[in-house]
């Protein structure tokens, strides 16, 4: 039973991994350092697993080996799902109509320099919010990735225009290479378009549109970083992208909570 498990599991990552990548194509190599090639390396241990089934190599290893690994699966197990539960509860306020400032979370293109279905999601709702907002001024944000063709804000800021938000009400940010630097970059560029302090910038009401797996994160960060009238409204994310958002969501809080812990960092924006 558990080598049929394994063939399924193995089956079914694989069709996955395919799915993902002919929906969201990129480079070769960006597919291998992306989160989406943990699918095809699940298919391939799987697949080992159930080739080598004969072996026994479960039955085979000591007690105190069997203890190690199920107290480690069970922790992490057990963590992740403590993780998933801030990560599916966000305050997820939708704004005051007092808001001043957008912030549009960047989220990734493809190797065509078009942006990814979830992407598309985030732009699409951020044109309907500044569009029932239409004082407030927005940031695209997102620098050049590794295996990007571009700066994703260069695409994000036409793909918001098109949906009819006026040029110059949409700013650029064009360096940040995560989600820290998206805020601190971001006020940085509010404040000099401004022509005031980024403390003045931190306190005003600032709404953040990112998609529903990164909407808790973000509105965590924001707040950690300075911003004290911080709103998040999110996107939908499509259901294809659902498994694979969210599983790379719980190792990014996860990866945060340590940071947090261990350094005390991000802290608020000087």
């Amino acid at each position: 039973m558990a080598s049929i498990i394994c063939l399924v599991i193995a089956i079914l990552s694989n069709i996955y991994f395919i799915a993902l990548q002919i929906a969201s194509p990129g480079t070769l190599a960006g597919t291998f350092f992306s989160f989406s090639s943990v699918w095809f390396w699940i298919s391939v241990v799987c697949i080992i697993l159930f080739i080598f089934r004969k072996h026994h190599f479960w039955k085979n290893l000591s007690r105190k080996v069997k203890n190690f690994v199920l107290v480690i699966v069970s922790a992490g197990a057990i963590i992740s799902f403590i993780n998933l539960m801030f990560i599916t509860h966000p305050r997820l306020v939708t704004g005051s109509e007092k808001v001043k400032y957008v912030i549009v979370l960047g989220g990734g293109i493809t190797k065509d320099a078009e942006l990814t279905t979830s992407v598309k999601a985030r732009i699409l709702h951020a044109a309907d919010y500044l569009k029932k907002h239409p004082e407030a001024i927005a940031v695209v944000t997102g620098g050049k990735g590794r295996f990007s063709p571009c700066p994703e804000s260069d695409v994000l800021k036409p793909a918001l225009c098109a949906h009819g938000i006026e040029e110059n009400r949409v700013l650029a940010e064009n360096m940040a290479k995560d989600t820290i630097q998206n805020f601190e970059y971001s006020a940085a560029l509010l404040a000099e378009h401004q022509n005031v302090p980024v403390s003045e910038i931190l306190s005003a009401p600032v709404t953040v549109i990112t998609s529903d797996f990164h909407i808790a994160r973000a509105e965590r960060l924001a707040s950690r970083m300075g911003f004290t009238d911080v709103y998040g409204t999110a996107s939908k994310t499509p259901l294809l992208f659902v498994p694979t958002s969210y599983a790379r969501e719980i190792c990014s809080y996860i990866k945060l909570n340590l940071r947090i812990l261990l350094t005390g960092k991000p802290q608020k924006i000087e």
